[in-house]
């Protein structure tokens, strides 16, 4: 499959690098609407007249906490593909929760991603980052230090900050950005080779819960969501203002990238 083209989106969780993935897996001639089609719960496709394109969730990670069929994911993949009477026109697979060297190293190993793949880093905001992993937090139960924002995962955004100017804009997608402003989002289809259709982009992504805010409120009108605005509604939560005021670097690179979210 070297000639396949693949897209590796890296990305800390809440950072809407999910959306972004579903969105790109609909950048190809002849779609128009959210058209995706379940495979296994990790794995799903889009289908047009020049074949079949693929999304992989977290296909690189293996271990107790992922579907087992991921121990075998290029067994997996060439076994659909074998069995396709459709071309595959594109392969793209997340990789969440860790550094960017980390995950251009589980590339360079994969048979699947080691060759023809472009590696895509979805970067949000710092102050929305938290906002949407304080609520997520508190919607699932989950000890927010522990569990969701760690000294360590707070590290590894700062990692994902850090590369922002080693990757140049090439390879980072602002969610803020993407949200916000079309031609931004043409350029970032374009620029990967694909056909900019903008479907998809209103449909909610159903990993993750969907909105750490409205779970799966939204699902087809997402754009009615203000994602931006997430920070504006942690006024008086003691967690979310704790770590902002504990995490001032992190604060400062975001605001860099991003300009001063106030």
């Amino acid at each position: 499959m070297d000639d396949v083209k693949k897209i590796m989106v890296s990305a800390m969780h809440r950072t809407g690098h999910h959306a972004i993935a579903v969105w790109l897996l609909h950048q190809l001639p002849g779609i128009s609407d959210f058209s995706i089609k379940t495979i296994t719960q990790w794995f799903f496709y889009v289908q047009n007249d020049k074949g079949v394109s693929y999304l992989a969730n977290n296909p690189l990670k293996t271990g107790k906490d992922e579907h087992p069929d991921k121990a075998d994911f290029t067994g997996f993949l060439k076994a659909y593909h074998q069995t396709n009477s459709s071309l595959t026109n594109m392969v793209i697979g997340t990789h969440e929760q860790v550094g960017i060297k980390d995950t251009v190293w589980a590339c360079g190993t994969s048979d699947i991603f080691a060759v023809n793949c472009d590696l895509v880093v979805v970067l949000r905001d710092f102050k929305n980052w938290v906002a949407s992993c304080v609520k997520m937090a508190q919607r699932d139960s989950q000890v927010l230090k522990e569990e969701i924002l760690s000294d360590e995962t707070i590290k590894l955004y700062m990692d994902h900050c850090k590369h922002y100017y080693v990757l140049k804009d090439e390879h980072y997608v602002l969610f803020n950005k993407w949200v916000r402003d079309k031609e931004y989002r043409r350029e970032i289809a374009e620029g990967l080779g694909l056909e900019f259709t903008d479907a998809a982009l209103n449909q909610l992504s159903p990993f993750g819960g969907g909105s750490s805010f409205s779970n799966m409120m939204y699902l087809k009108n997402a754009n009615i969501m203000r994602v931006n605005d997430r920070y504006r509604g942690m006024v008086g939560n003691s967690d979310y203002e704790k770590i902002i005021k504990e995490n001032k670097e992190a604060l400062e690179m975001s605001n860099e990238i991003f300009g001063n979210i106030s």
